[in-house]
């Protein structure tokens, strides 16, 4: 039991040390180095964050995919009916590519071609997490290996979800050529708001907080949402992931 506990809290801090120096990354080029640096950190071998402002640039892609299969991609328009990504834009939740495989009904014959192509490639096993920001944008993090690793698995869906924030945040921040839309605009937290974001970023829920800080959990709640409102994000995570990029709090 304690070790389970241990690879749990391990696990949570990996994802916010992966978060802020997400957050901290200042160009492109070290967006991408990081993103290489995580993928091996997270036991996979490649990665894909895909990326859609409209307000600043349009769609963004980084990845170290094999060029080849980009290219066939690309050119044969598999974006059209790849089952990963209508599921990310279609739903919130992180999926593993063979759930999606192996789906009786789901997927059709040309769905499925993708895929079976895909592991030609080298990405035989992966999986993927989607980002829904503000108005239209939206985005999506893949990670792909070769073959099915047992610890890429064991992936907490709220630490994938604050990585994958921290990304769509961080590429917004650099392709707009400035920090406002990071460092301005926002109200700011009250310090109960400070406080309930940070142990939540600790793993804690509202019911755990709220005897740490001795208040109601009704209380904690109220505090909870209010910080996502004035982060103008929509859940616990992306608050974790936009207080993380904006230095409010840390995971420590």
């Amino acid at each position: 039991m304690t070790s389970r506990v241990d690879r749990s809290v391990s696990r949570q801090l990996l994802y916010f040390d992966i978060a802020s120096d997400i957050a901290r990354a200042t160009s492109t080029e070290s967006l991408n180095r990081i993103c290489r640096q995580v993928t091996r950190a997270l036991d996979f071998d490649f990665y894909l964050f895909g990326g859609y402002y409209p307000t600043v640039e349009g769609l963004v892609i980084s990845s170290n995919y094999p060029a080849a299969w980009r290219e066939r991609y690309d050119s044969h328009n598999y974006v059209a009916i790849d089952p990963v990504v209508r599921h990310c834009w279609s739903d919130s939740r992180p999926v593993l590519w063979d759930r999606l495989a192996y789906s009786d009904g789901k997927l059709g014959r040309q769905e499925r071609g993708v895929m079976q192509e895909a592991c030609e490639y080298g990405l035989c096993f992966g999986i993927s997490v989607p980002v829904h920001g503000a108005g239209a944008e939206g985005g999506m993090l893949s990670l792909a290996s070769t073959e099915r690793n047992p610890e890429s698995v064991q992936h907490e869906e709220a630490g994938l979800h604050i990585i994958v924030y921290a990304m769509h945040e961080a590429t917004k921040r650099i392709i707009s050529k400035t920090t406002a839309c990071c460092s301005n605009g926002f109200e700011d937290l009250s310090p109960r708001e400070i406080e309930c974001l940070s142990w939540t970023a600790k793993g804690k829920t509202s019911w755990a907080i709220a005897r740490i800080l001795e208040l109601s959990e009704n209380t904690v709640i109220f505090h909870l949402r209010n910080a996502i409102r004035k982060l103008e994000v929509t859940n616990r995570s992306q608050a974790v992931a936009k207080a993380i990029a904006l230095s409010k709090i840390t995971p420590f």
